[in-house]
């Protein structure tokens, strides 16, 4: 559509038997890049990546990936004349962090396997800039999820990881940015070791780029769940959406520092007797842009799982009949709070 909100036009692009899910977009030039996660015959979910001309002729798509292990959750970033993935996949018994990388003109897929470890691993992000890429993940340390960095240079040559967290506190969701000599995160943590009785609450952290100096804060405090922040750095500021209960329902929160960590300041931005889950952001000149899913009345959006919902991006699989199968193998204690 235009950027006037005039011209809105929807098209389906895919068909066939099997779901297909979390899309996610990069345009850059006349192209859209595409990636998707799609369960195959044997109900593993492999890695599609999909491309079209921006005036939306010339839809293309191809499965990258067909091992008998399932994958979720893929990530992406075009740089230049190649484009840079992640996602979490299974190696039979836990899930490992893995990368690939293409051509933009989607010739030489080439995955590799970056972690080996005996622990699940979920939620990758990656950034490139310059010469190498950027990673967060959680990974659960055999008690509590533990927030994980890498960075890489970007031909892949060089991994290097760190364990960045270590208290006996359940983190998800982590974020982050990169921005000059640093690199912000977010993420939300539960405010005790026991999931049945914790809230959780908003975190947020820094790091240099070459990775020392990591500092974390805890920046909410009170008696209410929030879940899912986001940040978007703009000039000398980082800018911050959550959802959060009310006790009832969740509501969209949002705050704002200085890229320094000072001045943290939030403020609840809705009311309504309605769930809203998953809010994003994005900053154009001198405005923030929203936007979130939000119950409709007492049965929510997919159909009936209500407040309590369990199509939350934790742990899970592919939507259907309003609700959400979970992943293959067990979900964790800590988990359970999360749905």
């Amino acid at each position: 559509m235009s950027i006037d909100g005039t011209g809105w036009k929807a098209e389906k692009r895919t068909s066939g038997q099997f779901d297909k899910v979390f899309p996610e977009l990069h345009v850059a030039g006349n192209t859209i890049y595409y990636v998707r996660q799609q369960p195959d015959a044997t109900k593993n979910r492999q890695i599609w990546t999909m491309e079209m001309n921006i005036d939306g002729t010339g839809w293309k798509e191809v499965q990258r990936t067909n091992t008998p292990f399932d994958k979720q959750f893929p990530q992406f970033q075009v740089f230049g004349d190649m484009i840079y993935y992640t996602w979490n996949e299974s190696d039979g018994k836990f899930r490992q962090i893995w990368t690939a990388e293409m051509n933009s003109d989607g010739t030489s897929w080439n995955a590799v396997k970056r972690t080996s470890t005996p622990f699940d691993k979920f939620e990758p992000q990656l950034q490139v800039v310059g010469d190498k890429t950027y990673f967060v993940w959680r990974e659960f340390d055999g008690s509590h999820f533990q927030i994980w960095t890498a960075v890489m240079t970007r031909d892949g040559s060089v991994w290097e990881a760190a364990k960045r967290t270590s208290s006996p506190l359940d983190k998800h969701n982590p974020q982050f940015q990169v921005n000059g000599e640093k690199i912000h995160f977010t993420w939300h943590e539960a405010d005790g070791p026991d999931w049945q009785k914790a809230r959780y609450q908003i975190w947020t952290a820094e790091m240099n780029i070459d990775g020392t100096g990591w500092q974390a804060t805890k920046r909410t405090t009170s008696p209410f769940d929030k879940y899912t922040p986001q940040l978007q750095l703009h000039g000398e500021k980082i800018y911050y959406v959550w959802e959060e209960s009310d006790g009832k329902h969740r509501q969209i929160w949002t705050a704002v520092t200085n890229k320094d960590g000072t001045g943290w300041t939030s403020e609840k931005r809705t009311r309504s007797p309605y769930g809203k889950y998953d809010p994003q952001s994005q900053i154009v000149g001198n405005r923030v842009y929203y936007v979130w899913h939000e119950d409709h009345g007492p049965l929510n959006h997919l159909g009936g799982c209500g407040d309590n919902r369990i199509e939350r991006r934790q742990n899970m699989a592919d939507a259907k009949d309003g609700c959400v199968k979970r992943a293959k193998g067990p979900i964790l204690p800590q988990e359970k709070k999360m749905f």
